[in-house]
């Protein structure tokens, strides 16, 4: 059976990566129906409106390229950015297979609630959220990446019958084995610096801890400028850097005594797992990351990584401090964190837990699966 990813999704978004791999890995043929729209990091009305005049040019063109499709029904998926999309797909994908929608965050937790953008209860922000709602009834199954985050989409209005929750895990590239190379007392931490990385716990964390750590930013984002003003405030020593591709995060990691996760206070940072900490404990670094019950159904804090509490820069410097202190509990917990991404989130791992929601919500199995599926009988 062919799994066509369709829209105007980020191809090279992490999430959107893992969920093409793991189609294919489930026995998918993976076609992809996809136009590029670009990003909207800076978003505002104004040039929110600008993005919907750009996703209705790019909906012709999906729109005369679905009609080109031949074959039998495909199953229709939509990643991560693809709130617009599903919604054309319900239209205009017909027929189908079935259609799985997998947005990883909302308009809402995102726009209003973690970044800011528009005024909670504004007009703005009360259409993000009938859009929300839409959305997550337009699938007939809707892949949440934690059920803390399936039980936040329930209450946005998913129905709680099409919801299935799916971890994201770690991309190929974090699992080959790579030697430590930790250059002194480096501390690592890689994003856009967004609200939801709590940056700013991490630069004042950094000012508790002075000359004790290496704090390197790697990466930009809207919150950048106000960022290094606060370091310069604090007097914090840090480091940024520009950043690197994908590829080379590998050896980034490899050189940290310390990887750090994501820090902010909202909800949508305790109900997540950011991509950055499935990487970091693929990878078998000694992780710091904020507490939560997202994190909780990943890793186990004392066991695989150490958690603190949000927006809390005296327990971050804490840790950190306590993980370069003693590089034995350091490398134990970096063991830990690495063996558990292998055993429950390797990519093989993902690909038959996606292939299992789709045959159990759905009825659906692969073509490549179903000769397996005939033999078990």
């Amino acid at each position: 059976m062919t799994a066509c990813l369709f829209g105007t999704y980020d191809r090279d978004h992490s999430a959107n990566r893992l969920l093409r791999l793991a189609l294919a890995g489930a026995g998918f043929a993976v076609r992809e129906l996809h136009e590029p729209l670009g990003g909207a990091a800076h978003l505002r009305s104004r040039s929110l409106a600008r993005l919907v005049a750009r996703w209705a040019g790019a909906a012709r063109r999906l729109a005369r390229r679905w009609r080109a499709v031949g074959g039998s029904p495909p199953l229709v998926v939509v990643g991560f950015g693809g709130q617009l999309d599903v919604l054309l797909a319900r239209a205009l994908c017909r027929p189908r297979a079935g259609l799985v929608f997998a947005p990883l965050v909302g308009l809402v937790e995102t726009l209003v609630d973690d970044r800011g953008v528009f005024r909670p209860g504004g007009a703005w922000a009360r259409a993000l959220g009938a859009l929300d709602r839409w959305t997550l009834r337009a699938a007939d199954l809707v892949l949440a990446d934690t059920a803390s985050h399936a039980a936040c989409f329930a209450e946005q209005g998913a129905p709680a019958e099409r919801l299935g929750v799916w971890h994201l895990g770690a991309e190929p590239e974090f699992l080959v084995p790579q030697a430590a190379a930790a250059r002194g007392r480096r501390v690592l931490f890689y994003g856009t610096c967004l609200p939801l990385h709590g940056v700013e716990t991490i630069i004042a964390a950094a000012a508790e801890l002075g000359s004790r750590a290496e704090v390197v930013l790697l990466g930009d984002g809207p919150e950048r400028v106000r960022l290094e003003a606060l370091a310069r405030e604090l007097r914090a020593p840090v480091t940024w850097r520009a950043p690197v591709p994908l590829a080379a995060l590998p050896a980034e990691l490899a050189a940290a005594a310390v990887a750090l996760g994501v820090f902010g206070g909202g909800r949508k940072a305790a109900v997540v797992v950011p991509n950055k900490v499935y990487q970091a404990a693929a990878a078998g670094r000694p992780l710091v990351t904020r507490d939560g019950p997202g994190l909780r159904e990943v890793l186990e804090p004392g066991v695989h990584c150490l958690a603190c509490p949000p927006a809390d820069p005296a327990a971050l410097a804490a840790a950190i401090a306590r993980l370069l202190d003693d590089p034995a509990l350091a490398a134990r917990l970096g063991r830990a964190a690495r063996a558990r991404v292998l055993e429950r989130f390797a990519p093989e791992r993902q690909a038959a837990a996606l292939a299992a929601l789709l045959r159990e919500r759905l009825g659906l199995v692969a073509a490549e699966e179903a000769p397996r599926r005939a033999a078990d009988a």
